[in-house]
C-alpha cells in the first residue's frame, strides 16, 4: 500500500494562483513534458517533498500516488505514465499531460 506523503509546488509562471484555483477544484495536477536540463518527451507531474518553504507562495498538496524512482536528491520528484495512478490526457490545444489525483490542496497566497 502507498504512503501518503507532502508535497508542494512554488508559485511560478506555469504554477500561477489561477492554475492553483483549478487544481483545487478539480484535485488533480497536471504536467507537461520537461522543458529543462532533464528534458524529456514524456510527461510529467513535477513538485517537490515536503511542506511549502514558510512565506512562499504555491500550493501543498498529499497524494498516495508514489513518484517514479531515480530522482537525484534535492531536484524534487515527478510522477510519469510509469506508475500506476498516473493518467495521459492530451488537451485540446494538443499537448500531452501527465495527471496524479490528490487526496488535500491547500493553495497558500500571500
Amino acid at each position: 500500500m502507498s504512503q501518503i506523503r507532502i508535497y508542494h509546488r512554488l508559485e511560478s509562471p506555469t504554477q500561477t494562483p489561477a492554475i492553483a484555483q483549478l487544481q483545487k477544484k478539480s484535485m488533480e495536477l497536471w504536467g507537461s513534458p520537461p522543458h529543462n536540463t532533464y528534458q524529456s518527451d514524456i510527461p510529467k507531474v513535477k513538485a517537490y517533498e515536503g511542506s511549502l518553504p514558510k512565506r512562499a507562495r504555491g500550493i501543498e498538496f498529499t497524494t498516495d500516488i508514489e513518484p517514479d524512482s531515480g530522482t537525484p536528491p534535492g531536484k524534487g520528484v515527478c510522477w510519469s505514465n510509469l506508475q500506476k495512478g498516473v493518467r495521459i490526457a492530451e488537451k485540446e490545444d494538443g499537448r500531452t499531460y501527465a495527471i496524479i489525483k490528490v487526496l488535500t490542496l491547500v493553495n497558500h497566497q500571500l
